[in-house]
């Protein structure tokens, strides 16, 4: 899946994931509300050391850890120093090493309060600072008590020697005591000069807010809000029960994609404002341009017949199928071949409407007329008392279909939705070949893969699929857009109109001379306009 396919994913489910982001940032906001901001301070105390006088490579430090920040007796001090419960102290503040080497004890207060966690800070370190003196004091009676024991092993030495002054092993180890309590003595003696074996290196600030700032919180819920909001996105899609792009399309219908209908609806709408069908004006646009890839693939597909009748159906009412038809046979016939258009939709008839008779045109309106595009009729609905499929089943409309077939060389049948009644695949077995639409984002897989079963099953020639997709991004859009501007448009649909008023009238005052028919084409004149699509199609690839 390439970059573009994950944004188009992305934009099709957008409100779905702005609802994700929202929902993600709502959560966060709620939270940051309820939760109570954490101060913390810390407390650096400086840990003295001196060295030995017959080592000047040994430190002597008093003997702690960062447990010791909590002791029992730490904790009552700095409690009774600021007057609140021993509890309160001990669960706020914890010990650490601030150094490598253990010099420095790092005394840390946690609270909602930031000028009072720094003074709980500095009153735990203070104490902790004289606790100190007691355990460098308990550390000498350590070192006490070891010299009294090396003492006593000395006297049964001693004893030994005095028996029998050349006995080697009790010299050997009255000198190892000896040596062992000397270096005892001194031990104390430079722990004794430690006068203050710790003070306060630097005071403690202002507490700082314990953990992720609230911007920060609020910028991982937007980023977390976009992550679930794309999950949801493509488990959307994974679900998703409709036909999504040309591949899909194919896949489900079992058919190739002849073209995809670019801003079809938008198309159809303009169309209906103006009165003038997109293909018939000199207006470059993305739709007229998959139109004529359309007639072009419809071109090479039924290349072989010499006179071709084609039907334009759907697979649901989702997409402008008379609208692609009439846009289809004004292609058709802009390109130089008699066309006739068949409204072919007895039940909803809309290409009489989108095919307006030609200006200073009189006659029968039921009958086959010309239209405002060159080479191109149009023959409207049928008045009938049966039930359309009926009526299109019986002979008199196979025998008319067939004449209109003689009069022209392209004949285009806008037929009604394949599984809303049988009259697409009755009308499909008198054609060349059939179209089948459908509404990218909009019909729903099933419904299209049963439509193409269902002209198969009654043996109609399926063509292909052809896709009409969403309204473009508008940038695209307005870099595929040649021609007039909005206010030549809107002048020409006033211009329009004024002559379609002009025109009723001098129609109710005199009726004009009834036009003359196109002249025949031949083989050769149709293979040539035919290899001229073909080669059009292939230089637009």
């Amino acid at each position: 899946m390439s970059v573009r396919d994950v944004l188009g994913v992305v934009w099709v489910s957008r409100w779905l994931v702005l609802a994700s982001v929202l929902l993600v940032v709502a959560g966060s906001l709620a939270y940051l509300e309820r939760q109570e901001e954490t101060y913390r301070s810390t407390t650096a105390v400086q840990l003295q050391s001196t060295r030995a006088a017959s080592d000047d490579a040994t430190e002597v430090t008093v003997a702690t850890t960062p447990s010791d920040v909590v002791a029992p007796s730490v904790v009552k001090a700095a409690a009774a120093d600021l007057g609140v419960p021993a509890a309160t102290v001990e669960g706020s503040v914890t010990g650490s090493f601030g150094s490598e080497d253990g010099a420095t004890i790092l005394v840390t207060a946690e609270g909602s309060d930031p000028q009072a966690t720094r003074v709980m800070a500095d009153a735990v370190a203070r104490a902790y600072a004289a606790h100190l003196v007691q355990l460098r004091d308990a550390q000498l009676g350590q070192l006490d008590d070891q010299r009294d024991s090396q003492r006593d092993q000395l006297v049964p030495v001693d004893k030994q020697l005095k028996k029998d002054p050349e006995d080697p092993l009790a010299a050997a180890e009255r000198t190892t005591i000896v040596d062992q309590y000397q270096t005892l003595t001194e031990q104390m003696n430079t722990l004794r000069s430690l006068v203050v074996p710790g003070e306060i290196a630097q005071k403690a600030s202002a507490g700082q807010p314990v953990g992720i700032p609230p911007a920060a919180v609020v910028a991982l819920a937007v980023l977390g809000g976009l992550l679930v909001g794309v999950g949801l996105a493509f488990a959307r899609r994974g679900v998703d029960v409709r036909v999504r792009g040309a591949h899909d399309a194919a896949r489900t219908a079992a058919s190739p994609v002849l073209a995809e209908l670019a801003d079809a609806r938008r198309a159809d709408r303009d169309a209906r404002e103006t009165g003038v069908l997109p293909v018939a004006g000199k207006r470059a646009t993305p739709f007229t341009e998959s139109v004529r890839e359309l007639r072009t693939a419809v071109q090479v597909a039924t290349d072989e017949h010499e006179r071709v009748v084609v039907v334009v159906t759907s697979a649901d009412s989702l997409a402008p199928r008379s609208f692609v038809a009439a846009n289809l046979a004004a292609s058709y016939a802009l390109s130089g071949r008699r066309t006739i258009a068949v409204s072919g939709d007895l039940r909803r008839p809309q290409l009489d409407e989108l095919l307006p008779a030609a200006s200073g045109w009189s006659g029968d309106e039921r009958q086959l007329r010309s239209t405002t595009v060159p080479n191109l009729s149009v023959f409207p609905v049928p008045q009938e008392d049966m039930d359309p499929a009926d009526f299109l089943a019986t002979d008199r409309a196979r025998d008319l279909l067939e004449r209109l077939r003689e009069r022209a060389e392209v004949v285009v049948i806008d037929a009604p939705p394949v599984l809303a009644a049988a009259d697409a695949s009755i009308l499909g077995r008198y054609a060349t070949g059939v179209v089948l639409l459908a509404a990218s984002g909009r019909t729903d897989r099933l419904v299209l893969a049963e439509a193409a079963d269902r002209l198969r099953v009654n043996d109609v020639p399926l063509l292909g699929v052809a896709l009409t997709l969403a309204a473009g991004d508008r940038r695209m859009r307005a870099a595929t857009t040649y021609g007039d501007p909005p206010v030549a448009r809107r002048a020409r649909r006033r211009a329009g109109a004024a002559a379609a008023s002009a025109a009723d009238q001098e129609s109710d005052a005199a009726p004009a001379e009834q036009p003359a028919p196109a002249a025949p084409r031949t083989r050769r004149d149709t293979s040539q306009a035919a290899e001229g699509d073909r080669s059009v199609a292939a230089g637009r690839r």
